[in-house]
C-alpha cells in the first residue's frame, strides 16, 4: 500500500479505536455499583511515593477511604478533589483516605501538587491491581472506592466515579454511625 492510501487508512482506524473507546467509557461510567458489604478487609501494607510502609492494620481504630485510580483515567481525575475535601472534612472523625494509583511514580507526582493532595499516595500498577482485586473488583475498573470501618470491616465499595454529593452522602451515612 502506498503511502496516499495509508494515511486515510490510519485516521479511519484512529477514529474507530477513539469511538470504541468513549464506548467502553461510557459503559463503565454507566454501570456504577455501590454496596455495602460485611467483610473483613484482606491485610494490605502500602508503599507510598516517599518509600514509606503503610500497613492497613496499622489504621485499626479508623474510618479509611481507599481509592484506587490513575492519572489516565478521567473520571478519578474528576473525583481526586471529593478525596481532598473529604479529608479535610472528615478528619476530626477519624477518616484516613489513602490513594493507591495504578500508575507510574513520574505520572503521579504532578497530580499530588496539581491537587493539593493530603493524602497518603502509591504509585504501583502491579501491587495496586492485586490490593484492588483483593478488596473485591474482579473487573480491574477505575475509579474503585473501598470504605473500611474502624474495626477492619469493609462496609462499602463503589466502581466508578463519585460525585461530591455521593461522596458526602456515603461518608454521612457511615461516620455518623461512629
Amino acid at each position: 500500500m502506498n503511502m496516499r492510501k495509508s494515511v486515510p487508512v490510519a485516521i479511519v482506524l484512529s477514529l474507530a479505536a477513539l469511538a470504541g473507546g468513549a464506548l467502553l467509557y461510557r459503559h463503565l461510567a454507566a454501570n456504577t455499583t455501590s454496596e455495602p458489604v460485611s467483610a473483613a478487609a484482606p491485610a494490605v501494607n502500602f508503599i507510598t511515593l516517599d518509600g514509606r510502609t503503610l500497613s492497613l492494620a496499622s489504621l485499626h481504630g479508623h474510618w479509611v477511604l481507599i481509592n484506587f485510580w490513575a492519572s489516565w483515567c478521567a473520571p478519578c481525575i474528576d473525583e481526586l478533589p471529593n478525596f481532598v475535601r473529604a479529608q479535610d472534612q472528615y478528619s476530626g472523625l477519624g477518616l484516613k483516605v489513602i490513594g493507591p494509583a495504578l500508575d507510574e511514580a513520574d505520572a503521579v507526582r504532578p497530580m499530588l501538587a496539581r491537587f493539593k493532595i493530603n493524602y497518603p499516595v502509591t504509585a504501583d500498577f502491579a501491587s495496586g491491581d492485586l490490593a484492588m482485586r483483593a478488596f473485591g473488583n474482579d473487573k480491574g475498573a477505575l475509579p474503585f472506592t473501598v470504605l473500611i470501618d474502624p474495626d477492619g470491616f469493609i462496609v462499602e465499595r463503589n466502581l466508578g466515579g463519585l460525585s461530591s454529593d455521593e461522596l458526602d452522602g456515603l461518608l454521612q451515612r457511615h461516620l455518623g454511625k461512629s
